[in-house]
């Protein structure tokens, strides 16, 4: 029972090692060694568009969502105010 015990351990700490030093050889590969020039700058350019993108989203989005927060804050101010208190001038 022990024997058997000892061999898992010994299997499972040799794949463990082995998994350790794939990863390791997969992860020092840089992919753009292997790039000409011309590849690079395409890889760069298609990246680069992505980004700006997905900056564009956030900045619709973000201007939603102040225009937004500055309608809520309007109307809790509303709701707070006393009967016949003058309205506080829009800060725009």
């Amino acid at each position: 029972m022990a024997s058997a015990l000892a061999l898992a351990f010994i299997i499972a700490l040799v794949a463990g090692v082995a998994w350790l030093v794939l990863r390791a050889v997969v992860a020092s590969q840089d992919r753009y060694t292997k790039m000409t020039e011309e590849e690079f700058e395409a890889e760069a350019k298609k990246a680069s568009g992505v980004g700006a993108g997905l900056q564009e989203f956030q900045r619709i989005v973000e201007g939603r969502r102040v225009e937004y927060t500055l309608q809520q804050d309007k109307h809790i101010e509303a709701e707070e105010a006393e009967s016949g208190d003058k309205p506080k001038p829009d800060p725009k």
